[in-house]
């Protein structure tokens, strides 16, 4: 009877999970149509207001001298759209780090009201562009075919003396454009990036990121200060915010002085008292002096650019309403997560624990004289191949390419793993003999929790892409493979720890909170990386070293709690680590 009771109840918890599961996932799938709807409604007011506006936004793809496709948008007023004899006035936009072709829409918006032709250009390794990133040696001569091509396409737009707008980085890649293309007739740069040397005194990035088949040798990239000069460079504003910690205005004081412009009429720096980096850029006093400045190169010559304080008064800008919110996007999110609980309950319930419960009782621990003994052997030859591995890297990147992302971070992680693999635990003879078993009892709990952790995941980023596609906003460039080394670097660290502490006990788990600061001091003896002092300096780097370890011991403290519903602890390194590379792919541009 008592066997009976039992067989019911866990026929009716079965029964109760299975319901459940399904509940969950009918809701996901009705979330993620409800979050379609929305997004094809934001897509239709946002239609709805170009069209009120009367504002035309065609969508471009650039193929570069290398292969690599620079995507933009260009946005016009649709009756000077009709204009086929190459006389509207026609601005290029560069964004600035990590900027997308969408951003500056509410900038953009303005110049089209005043009657300009905004090309807003998604420059190599950001975004649908191609990549990695030329960090200003290959972007200037992209934009020159940039040019061309526009040249080409769009009979109405003037190229033979385009307008240039630039913030920071972008700004930078401006500096040189503008004196190397004879087309560029009037700029206004935010903040540019004139100074590498600058920059890399205060973020000192080489060894952290190194030589790229992009760049070679950052040191050797040509910056504004290179290129420009009084003879090549006219008719440019730069507009500067004093509060800036990011590009100091020194360096923009610096580069006005370098192309003579306290001498000139047609160069002017203004600077903003209390806006920082960001603060200046959507500022709409420093948005009236570039309008301004366009203004007198292309409507009006009599508008004195010599006193700009007095002349931005005559200007007012236009009501800027695009319609915008995050509602379709945060249902995506919900959708996907609760399909991961819907698939949880399922799977863990229904599949793997039975698996499970059928497998015969596994040996976690030899408390025997010989088994106590191979441990300490185990955790010996572990940590030594561990930080052999890091000492190798070291060696060959400080020979090779002295970088701290393509060596500690990508090559270290996938070498040291590849070695766990050949060190077995205390409990197996051999390697043969522990992967055998793992493939015979987890391999299928394996598989199946992957499923929950992929399935998932991929409904999230094609919901999200779609829905990026659907409201005219940008996606996330999961598939491309230049985002291979983001993948690498997201989830490398995480598993190459998960091999290294596989069947260590809980205690001995702690050894990562002080192996893993180590592992970093030893490799930057051979590629060194210095404080950061825009980042806080030595404080703020002490900080950050100790924190790898703490990090990583949490994350697999995390996935250790969780592998208990699970039953498989490899595959949700993927679950903690997955969204880290996901929010690293939207949010970073590929400057690997």
């Amino acid at each position: 009877m008592k066997l009976i009771n039992r067989l019911q109840d866990k026929i009716s918890k079965n029964l109760l999970f299975k319901y459940a599961g399904i509940v969950l996932i009918c809701t996901s799938i009705v979330l993620a149509i409800i979050s379609i709807s929305f997004a094809l409604a934001l897509r239709q007011q946002k239609l709805n207001y170009f069209a009120d506006e009367n504002i035309d936004v065609d969508s471009i793809s650039v193929k570069m001298r290398d292969g690599i496709d620079i995507k933009g948008l260009i946005y016009v007023d649709k009756d000077l759209k009709e204009n086929n004899t190459n006389s509207i006035p026609t601005i290029l936009l560069l964004h600035g780090i990590n900027g997308r072709k969408e951003h500056k829409l509410n900038i953009i918006f303005q110049f089209v009201k005043f009657g300009y032709a905004v090309v807003s250009v998604e420059q190599r390794g950001h975004g649908e562009s191609g990549g990695p990133s030329g960090f200003l040696s290959k972007e200037p001569y992209d934009m020159v075919e940039v040019i061309d091509y526009i040249n080409a396409k769009y009979q109405y737009a003037n190229t033979s003396h385009m307008g240039l707008l630039g913030f920071s980085y972008g700004g930078g890649i401006g500096a040189i454009l503008q004196a190397i293309e004879n087309r560029i007739y009037a700029t206004v740069l935010y903040h540019p990036l004139a100074s590498l040397e600058s920059l890399i005194d205060r973020i000192p990035i080489q060894n952290l990121i190194g030589t790229t088949t992009a760049i070679t040798d950052i040191d050797d990239i040509q910056d504004a200060l290179d290129i420009a000069n009084e003879t090549n460079t006219e008719n440019l504003l730069l507009i500067q915010g004093l509060s800036d910690k990011i590009i100091l205005p020194k360096e923009t004081n610096d580069f006005y002085n370098h192309v003579n412009g306290i001498n000139r009429t047609d160069i002017e720096l203004k600077e903003r008292p209390g806006l920082g980096h960001v603060g200046n850029e959507k500022d709409m006093t420093s948005l009236k002096y570039a309008i301004t400045w366009f203004e007198h190169f292309y409507h009006n010559q009599t508008i004195n650019i010599t006193n700009l304080d007095n002349e931005i008064t005559t200007y007012s800008l236009f009501n800027y309403n695009y319609p915008n919110n995050h509602v379709s996007e945060n249902l995506i999110i919900a959708s996907a997560i609760i399909l991961f609980l819907g698939l949880s309950s399922l799977i863990v319930k229904l599949r793997i624990l039975p698996f499970w419960d059928q497998l015969p009782i596994k040996k976690d621990v030899d408390n025997s004289r010989e088994g106590k003994v191979r441990y300490k052997k185990m955790i010996i030859y572990r940590t030594s191949s561990y930080l052999g591995a890091l000492t190798l890297s070291g060696i060959i990147f400080a020979l090779l390419n002295r970088s701290i992302l393509y060596g500690y971070f990508i090559f270290f992680p996938i070498l040291s793993g590849i070695i766990m693999l050949f060190i077995p635990s205390e409990l197996h003879s051999n390697w043969k003999e522990e992967w055998k078993n793992w493939i015979r009892n987890d391999s299928i709990p394996f598989l199946y929790s992957l499923s929950i952790i992929i399935i998932p995941t991929i409904y999230f980023i094609l919901l999200y892409n779609l829905n990026a596609d659907l409201t005219m906003s940008f996606s996330i460039p999961f598939l491309d493979i230049s985002s291979v080394p983001y993948i690498v670097v997201g989830l490398g660290s995480g598993m190459m720890d998960y091999l290294y502490l596989r069947e260590f006990k809980g205690r001995d788990a702690m050894i990562l909170l002080i192996i893993r600061p180590i592992s970093f001091l030893i490799f930057s003896a051979f590629v060194p990386i210095p404080p950061f002092p825009i980042l806080g300096g030595i404080f703020s780097h002490i900080l950050f070293i100790l924190l790898i370890g703490v990090v990583l011991y949490y994350i697999r403290s995390l996935v250790m709690f969780l592998s208990k519903f699970f039953k498989n602890s490899f595959s949700l390194y993927l679950l903690i680590m997955l969204p880290f590379v996901i929010f690293y792919m939207r949010v970073f541009f590929r400057i690997i």
